[in-house]
């Protein structure tokens, strides 16, 4: 006779004790990363740094490799960018995240970047985990659009048993939605958090696609209990080179900080 209150799990049983064992300091105020889609140019840059450095973001998040669902003109790492990028964070005492599409670029990536960001699209490349947890820096991972919680912490499995200190993000599923781009995932925050302790972030930027909806569904993830979020900034969000409609207003992200962290605060003493 079937059981229809069993669990059904297809494929592998889920295993992942590295991600249960894991164990990290509370920290008081959100890790906050923010910065461009695309690093566009120098000029862009300056201007985007000056603020990051001046809301004390944590991380300076940059797009240094250019991809998307369709391939551009321009493809691949830009390491004259990265390096600018780079650059101008580490002058301005910002710590640097770029994302790794391609294993054969983590070594040179990591030679300029604090941290390095594993993106939705590469959840699940076991080879390029397995040598980005051999790096002495953060890590991000970001959730696949079609993955399950046991598949993200799988893979997240893969980071804990190297050296890197592994962090996830949540940016939203493929659904039957068509008022976002992807529908974003507050339940399963505090679902990883009654299982781990490594820190979990909530992606509103690609986690809608809308811009009008980052600061609501950052604050429903904070509250939910998120760590920290990631925010997509720009100066002049409609002229963004690549996801414009997303982008956040670059002179709004001071108050967006502060609306969070209010947030967080008044979670932690409810």
């Amino acid at each position: 006779m079937t059981d229809f209150n069993m669990k059904r799990t297809w494929g592998p049983t889920p295993n992942y004790p590295g991600v249960i064992a894991h164990h990290e300091n509370f920290r008081p105020t959100l890790m906050v990363l923010a910065g461009p889609c695309s690093v566009e140019n120098e000029g862009q840059a300056k201007i985007i740094v000056k603020e990051l450095a001046r809301n004390q973001v944590m991380y300076a998040r940059g797009g240094v490799y250019r991809a998307g669902t369709y391939p551009g003109k321009v493809f691949g790492f830009q390491p004259i960018l990265a390096k600018v990028w780079a650059d101008l964070c580490h002058k301005a005492g910002l710590r640097v995240v770029m994302e790794c599409l391609d294993i054969r670029e983590l070594d040179e990536m990591a030679k300029i970047a604090d941290a390095i960001q594993i993106g939705a699209r590469h959840m699940q490349d076991y080879a390029l985990l397995k040598e980005a947890s051999q790096l002495d820096c953060r890590v991000f991972l970001k959730r696949h659009p079609g993955s399950t919680l046991d598949e993200f912490l799988g893979a997240a499995e893969y980071l804990c048993k190297g050296n890197c200190a592994p962090a996830l993000i949540e940016r939203g599923s493929s659904t039957h939605m068509n008022h976002v781009r992807w529908d974003l995932s507050i339940s399963i925050i505090p679902a990883i958090k009654n299982l781990t302790k490594i820190p979990i972030l909530i992606d509103a930027s690609h986690g809608t696609g809308r811009r009008d909806l980052v600061e609501p569904m950052i604050m429903a993830g904070v509250a939910a209990g998120a760590d920290g979020f990631l925010v997509e900034v720009h100066p002049n969000p409609e002229l963004s080179l690549s996801d414009a409609d997303q982008a956040y207003p670059l002179d709004g992200l001071k108050q967006l900080i502060q609306k969070a962290n209010s947030v967080k605060q008044a979670v932690r003493y409810a």
